[in-house]
């Protein structure tokens, strides 16, 4: 069910059009009693309230909610300007915009007929750890890496003597690194204790005071500690290397586990779509609804 709604040659041409469609074919609701809901008139024409409330995003503050109104209504004024030139000017204007109109008002339908199967069906899209690593295997070339990846794990503090921390990084029992886990929650400013892929730039970062030479070379087996100052504070790092992905090599698992969660959600949200598209069709022939006219 694709939404290919029309093109046009830019956002504000698109939303103009659009407007000027509710505008020539609805028009505005003349038949409600004047007062305060209307705010503003044109020739007759009432722009109500509830239209800017409608469009009025949920998220804007009071003053933003009032500037937003007083553009809608600026906008308003001008579409109706323009609509009632283009009646005077353009043939056949009103089959024009009522033919389109029909059209994208029924590609709106679907495209929310979709949003709310999607939304309905959401525990269709759960993927577990098994279709994860079967996508991952199944697709290699499609996980090779770009660019440099570093594995890494870190911890900044501003509390000094804490060299307990590199003997904790440097341990393979999971208990220690539960352990630092545990302190670093409540002693670092900074940690990454989840075996973090990191890009070039977070690695100049994390350099500042890395006196070993360069980071990047670091030895894989070797927690470092460092120190670097941030003003008047001194904070003490912890950096240890643990892998190096370079272009041209495979991603790792973890490193491309929420893309291929939305690989396989938009694939199933694209078939569900397209079989519920198809059986609707289907139901509507065996019913007699669908008819097609011989030539």
């Amino acid at each position: 069910m694709k939404m290919s709604l029309p093109k046009f040659s830019s956002k504000r041409l698109y939303n103009l059009f659009t407007c000027l469609c509710v505008l020539l074919v609805f028009g505005c609701d003349t038949g409600r009693n004047p007062g305060k809901d209307v705010i503003a008139t044109y020739n007759g024409e009432q722009l109500l309230r509830e239209e800017i409330d409608f469009f009025l995003p949920d998220s804007l503050g009071k003053a933003d909610s009032t500037k937003y109104a007083e553009q809608y209504v600026e906008q308003w004024i001008s579409l109706q300007a323009v609509a009632e030139q283009a009646r005077r000017e353009v043939d056949g204007l009103e089959d024009k915009v009522a033919f389109q109109l029909k059209s994208y008002q029924y590609q709106l339908m679907a495209h929310e007929f979709a949003n709310w199967l999607i939304e309905d069906k959401a525990i269709m899209f759960r993927v577990n750890e098994a279709e994860i690593q079967g996508y991952y295997d199944r697709n290699p070339e499609k996980f090779v890496s770009g660019r440099t990846y570093y594995q890494i794990l870190y911890v900044k503090t501003d509390k000094p003597n804490q060299y307990r921390v590199a003997n904790l990084m440097n341990s393979k029992d999971p208990e220690k690194m539960d352990e630092l886990l545990v302190w670093a929650r409540e002693n670092a400013t900074e940690y990454r204790l989840d075996s973090t892929y990191v890009e070039e730039a977070e690695m100049d970062r994390l350099s500042d005071g890395y006196y070993f030479g360069d980071i990047r070379r670091a030895s894989r087996t070797t927690t470092y500690p460092y120190q670097h100052k941030e003003g008047d504070t001194t904070y003490y790092d912890f950096f240890r290397l643990l892998n190096v992905i370079k272009p041209g090599e495979a991603l790792p698992l973890n490193l491309v586990r929420e893309q291929i969660i939305g690989i396989i959600q938009n694939q199933r949200k694209n078939t569900l779509i397209s079989q519920t598209e198809s059986n609707l069709v289907k139901q509507a022939k065996a019913a007699k609804k669908a008819k097609i006219m011989s030539k």
